[in-house]
């Protein structure tokens, strides 16, 4: 990520995660499938995603009348640096915590923990692994 992509507040991490799905959406489309979250106005919604052109997480591109919106980040990058961001502020470096919270309280599928098992045996071998 050359640019610098300043953090996203819940609403817009809302917003940018019906954006991920979609990949490119009207502000109509993303306003109507943010009402399945919350009650909001079109005007917030159509707010929220020219602010996010703003911070460089959606670009714009003219379609006859209408805008369409599409994420110009990957989010497994954003969500990286705010894991990074959450182990080095919250847990001081320590992942210990985060692994022990999510074996206990979250229910894993095999399939998880047979992710988690591949990451540790890379991790062990030295090999470096991308979100």
């Amino acid at each position: 990520m050359n640019k610098i992509f300043r953090r996203l507040s819940r609403a817009e991490w809302e917003i940018m995660n019906i954006c991920w799905h979609k990949e490119k959406a009207s502000a109509r489309d993303v306003f109507e499938e943010s009402l399945k979250k919350k009650e909001r106005s079109y005007h917030t919604v159509k707010n929220m995603l020219d602010r996010l052109v703003g911070k460089h997480y959606l670009e714009r591109e003219k379609f006859g009348p209408i805008w369409l919106y599409s994420p110009t980040v990957l989010r497994a990058k954003i969500i990286a640096r705010e894991l990074e961001s959450f182990v080095s502020t919250v847990l001081d470096n320590t992942f210990t915590p985060l692994f022990s919270f999510l074996a206990g309280k979250q229910e894993l599928t095999d399939q998880e923990i047979e992710e988690l098992e591949k990451l540790i045996r890379e991790k062990r071998k030295g090999v470096e692994h991308e979100p």
